[in-house]
């Protein structure tokens, strides 16, 4: 597994540990640690769900999903280029989602959650590592673009 390949199986770790903390503190509140915003009026505030689930949840389904095609991408050749698309969609639409919920936060809540405001930047952090490997791996020569997981 190539550097950038590495860099997404982190921080998809480091997502899965984010949002777990999250879904975590949002069944025990009292757990909440936060040195920076106001996370308890983010995590109690009715934005903190969809359709009766936690967005910590669906953040942490995202992070495993993509933790799961990481490994897909680098243990199966045949699957990699399916993958890596499977990546790129959860990541865009993770990405977008979290620019409407730091919105939220910024502009209708008025409180930012330390926690979530980490998830987002894991999020986008991934997108990029993402988008530049397919870049790297459009550029290079076909023999090579397959070992540059």
């Amino acid at each position: 597994m190539k550097a950038l390949g590495i860099i997404s199986l982190v921080l998809s770790i480091a997502g899965i540990a984010v949002a777990g903390y999250l879904t975590y503190v949002h069944y025990n509140v009292g757990a909440l640690v936060c040195g920076v915003g106001d996370c308890e009026i983010v995590q109690s505030s009715k934005y903190s769900q969809m359709f009766g689930i936690p967005i910590a949840i669906f953040g942490l389904l995202m992070y495993l999903a993509i933790l799961a095609l990481i490994i897909v991408r680098h243990t199966m050749q045949d699957w990699s280029d399916l993958a890596s698309t499977g990546i790129l969609v959860l990541l865009i639409a993770g990405t977008i989602y979290a620019a409407y919920l730091t919105y939220l936060e910024l502009e209708v809540i008025r409180a930012i959650c330390q926690w979530c405001v980490i998830s987002a930047i894991i999020t986008v952090l991934l997108l990029i590592t993402e988008v530049t490997r397919l870049i790297r791996t459009w550029n290079a020569p076909l023999d090579v673009a397959y070992e540059e997981d």
